[in-house]
């Protein structure tokens, strides 16, 4: 039986591993911070479930160990907790912080705390067969084109979380070379919903990022926005659901060997920037369209997107051959159509317009700034 630890389960990425692991029956060790009674990592494990509409029933109870850690205790708390049986690592915890102000907290969190993982599961998880680490296919050059599955001797980056995600994968590379326990950097790209249910984690980040701002500009009353991108660029999407079909493969394989490898769970490219602006707006009730901004709103608007505006902006084609051949898929991904990104947006507006949500609380003191400034 395969016993998969798993790191950053209360996040939209390790939720759903955790969820799906389960489902095929192995079992689970859920390392937590802030989480002493294992309540909310046992509550995002359900939800993620339900969102993919998968079966779990007596899984959780049975197959799913929760340890609260204190990362500043990592290696001691992790080794009196044992580690004897489990098989595989996948390190999904990390910060998302974009903000150079904090590079440090990044650089330790993502860099420092990956190799403190490594180092312990060679030391205390002897039957630990490979380490998968889940870094972001964003770690390619901003100059967009072809990017293939190897790691990037040079980049250029615009963003602490770039810096740190890039740092990781040279960090755990070298460490492999040194210390033999075999590694996957395993990148997704931009990660959205179930495809079928529309189920994603409300955090805002990325694709959901320009969703939530649609949705503050409607609360606060308008009714037109334009958005300042490229109307025929296509990002990159892949749903939550391909993404763990592809982790779990990758997982289950039989043998997979000894060498670092380097994958990136991508989506394809389909649906271009100006239709995705068009749908993001219709799901909020905003006519929504590309062009530059020209009044206050707009540039408040513009200024909110900021950080991800180069992402939106830039066309990349991830090479994701290896991947393919490694978990043995015989037919190309099908990439998201405008329907299926229709029916990922309508659930998150919908669930977001629901009464008593942190969301909506967040949404609504948005608007209300939109509302004083314009």
């Amino acid at each position: 039986m395969h016993h998969v630890l798993i790191t950053g389960v209360t996040g939209f990425v390790g939720r759903a591993l955790a969820a799906n692991f389960l489902t095929h029956g192995a079992k689970v060790t859920a390392v937590s911070r802030n989480d002493p009674d294992g309540i909310r990592t046992t509550e995002a494990v359900l939800n993620a479930a339900r969102g993919c509409e998968l079966d779990v029933s007596g899984a959780v109870e049975h197959n799913l160990r929760i340890l609260n850690i204190d990362f500043a205790n990592l290696e001691s708390e992790l080794a009196a907790a044992g580690l004897g049986e489990i098989t595989e690592i996948w390190h999904v915890a990390a910060e998302m912080s974009y903000s150079s102000h904090k590079l440090g907290v990044s650089f330790d969190t993502n860099v420092g705390n990956s190799a403190r993982l490594y180092e312990t599961a060679l030391r205390h998880a002897p039957h630990c067969r490979r380490f998968y680490y889940v870094s972001t296919a964003f770690v390619a050059d901003m100059a967009g084109g072809p990017v293939r599955e190897e790691l990037h001797a040079k980049t250029r980056i615009v963003n602490a979380y770039q810096v740190t995600k890039w740092s990781t994968e040279q960090s755990l590379h070298l460490l492999h070379l040194r210390c033999g326990l075999p590694v996957t950097i395993f990148r997704p790209t931009v990660v959205v919903g179930h495809r079928r249910t529309g189920w994603a984690h409300q955090n805002g980040f990325g694709f959901y990022m320009f969703q939530d701002a649609m949705i503050a500009i409607a609360a606060a009353g308008h009714k037109e926005i334009a958005v300042d991108l490229v109307a025929e660029i296509r990002p990159d999407l892949v749903p939550i659901d391909r993404l763990c079909a592809d982790a779990k493969a990758l997982t289950l394989r039989e043998d997979s060997g000894d060498e670092f490898e380097v994958f990136h769970a991508s989506g394809g490219l389909n649906v271009p920037m100006g239709e995705l602006v068009r749908i993001w707006g219709r799901a909020a009730g905003v006519n929504a369209r590309i062009g530059p901004p020209s009044n206050l709103l707009e540039e408040k608007f513009d200024r909110g997107i900021g950080l991800n505006r180069p992402f939106g902006r830039t066309e990349w084609q991830f090479e994701r051959s290896q991947l393919d051949t490694a978990i043995g898929l015989a037919q190309p991904v099908q990439p998201l159509t405008s329907k299926e990104v229709e029916t990922l947006c309508a659930w998150y507006v919908g669930v977001s317009s629901g009464a008593n949500t942190p969301r909506t609380a967040e949404l609504a003191e948005a608007s209300q700034a939109i509302a004083s400034e314009v």
